[in-house]
């Protein structure tokens, strides 16, 4: 199943990381082979498109690295290969994460069959899932979840042993998304917020501090840009960061070219609430706002010397305001501030983890107060496994492209309006489609698209890689054209990927009413 998923257009320069950052610790450390051999891949690569990575050097390391040793160690040729072992070892550390998320649900609702229910409704949210597979947004989710379950243990105990897994997890997180640096500050501002009721400043100065020397080590140890020099260096990642590290481009939304640098106040909500399953985004509203509603009558009766008790109970609710404090002010930060999101919300996929924990929050409620009555508590099974059922169907009809799923609030005729296949996932399909039907036969392809479909070539055979070239828009001389809604110029004014007159459509990939992509043939070629 891992083989049905294209190659995304970024996994080249991933993979041009990972053996950038094997070179220098090989030579570094004198690992003669290791360095002649990544040498030679590294030169190999032809790709006027990639950036170079003294470019984007600052990005993490912490899973390409991995992943380019084990390209050498276990001698893997056939570059789809390598990207087909990325592909299954991003969708296991994603499967261990949900077994992380699981634990904490049972630790805080004690409800094993609503956690089971939650943790597959996690699996099973059909652009999690589809994105699991390319491991770049699911990878930071996935270890940000196995840090969020350390962070909540410490809310039990406060022990040297949990804050080191925190710091490690959170510096993984941090390596892959610079914004994982706020699960450090949150840390620190639940420490001050339990300093005003228990008095213990001394006690929680003493663990942060253990906590944050932890994190720098494990930022140091694990990240190579740092080895030289840690203090600059580290600085120069946050500095560095809108110069080179953001992208800008023209992004499809609601049928409006926009700036990713100044999308629409109500595009992250948007995005999330047409591309989440129309049960969990349901079970999430109800549970977060009578969340909300309960912390605010709590907030505005508190008495001076109870602030505990009157804030939160128990651990249980304690780590009820944590997620909550943590969804919220996420999704305040990245939208006042304007984030430059493109592709939906695929930047922000981590919140889904807080997504779903709401949804479990509203179905255990719900059943606790039908605790008594037999046949509403079976009603809420009922619910619980439809919504489930709903969610493979899903994965069914979109395979393999579930990360482009959409739901029921917005119409077939309109989800053509919105960013599909910016990754170019769809490449691998085309490329197959095209060659299957021109057996052996020389053909050049056009490209009526600001995806840089030529990447996608590696995700196929070589035997059938080597009939294919990829003309971008010259299309004067060109076999067959592709073409998907991803652009960086207005089309109506800008005739860049206009199709000649001598090209027809003869086929188009498409599911749920959604077009993913189109084929055109020259019918001047016989």
């Amino acid at each position: 199943m891992f083989k049905d998923f294209g190659v995304h257009i970024e996994e080249k320069f991933h993979r041009m990381n990972g053996l950038h950052w094997l070179n220098y610790i090989a030579k570094l450390f004198e690992l003669e082979n290791i360095f002649l051999e990544t040498s030679l891949k590294i030169n190999a690569v032809n790709d006027y498109t990639l950036n170079t990575i003294s470019n984007f050097d600052k990005y993490g390391a912490i899973f390409d690295t991995p992943l380019a040793f084990i390209e050498i160690i276990f001698g893997i040729e056939k570059i789809e290969n390598t990207y087909h072992t990325k592909h299954i070892l991003s969708f296991l550390i994603f499967l261990i994460s949900s077994f992380f998320f699981f634990k904490i649900l049972v630790k805080r609702f004690k409800n094993n069959f609503i956690c089971f229910i939650g943790t597959v409704l996690f699996i099973t949210s059909p652009r999690i899932f589809g994105d699991s597979f390319l491991y770049k947004d699911v990878l930071f989710l996935s270890f940000f979840n196995i840090a969020l379950y350390f962070f909540l243990e410490l809310i039990e105990k406060l022990s040297l042993k949990n804050l080191l897994y925190l710091a490690l997890f959170s510096h993984i997180a941090f390596n892959l998304r610079i914004f994982g640096i706020f699960l450090p500050i949150a840390f620190f501002l639940l420490l001050m917020i339990k300093n005003f009721y228990d008095k213990k400043f001394f006690k929680y100065a003493k663990f942060y501090l253990f906590y944050l020397l932890s994190f720098f080590f494990f930022i140091i140890l694990i990240s190579p840009y740092l080895w030289e020099s840690p203090i600059i260096n580290f600085i120069e990642i946050f500095t560095q960061l809108k110069k080179s590290g953001i992208i800008t481009i023209r992004i499809l939304f609601d049928n409006e070219l926009v700036n990713n640098q100044n999308v629409p106040a109500d595009y992250l909500v948007t995005w999330m609430l047409i591309s989440t399953p129309i049960f969990i985004i349901t079970f999430f509203i109800i549970g977060y706002v009578s969340f909300f509603l309960r912390f605010i009558n709590r907030f505005f009766t508190i008495k001076e010397k109870s602030i505990f008790n009157d804030l939160w109970r128990g651990n249980n609710e304690q780590k009820d305001f944590a997620i909550f404090f943590l969804l919220t002010s996420y999704f305040l930060i990245f939208t006042i501030l304007n984030a430059p999101l493109h592709n939906g919300w695929r930047l922000v996929y981590f919140l889904n983890i807080f997504i779903v924990y709401f949804s479990v929050y509203f179905l255990n409620n719900l059943f606790l107060s039908f605790r008594n009555k037999k046949y509403k508590k079976y009603l809420v099974f009922s619910t619980a496994v439809v919504s489930i059922i709903y969610n493979i169907f899903s994965l069914i009809v979109y395979h393999p492209y579930q990360s482009y799923y959409f739901n029921e609030l917005v119409s077939d005729n309109k989800k053509n309006n919105f960013e599909i296949d910016y990754y170019g996932l769809s490449a691998k399909d085309f490329f197959l489609k095209i060659s299957e039907e021109n057996k052996d036969k020389l053909l050049r392809i056009g490209v009526a698209s600001y995806t840089p479909l030529h990447r996608g070539l590696e995700g196929i055979d070589m035997n059938l890689r080597k009939n294919l070239t990829v003309a971008g828009q010259e299309y004067h001389n060109v076999d067959f054209i592709y073409k998907n809604n991803i652009t960086e110029v207005n089309r109506e004014l800008n005739k860049k990927y206009n199709i000649p007159n001598n090209f027809d459509k003869i086929c188009e990939l498409k599911i749920d009413g959604m077009i993913i992509y189109e084929i055109y043939k020259n019918m001047n070629i016989k």
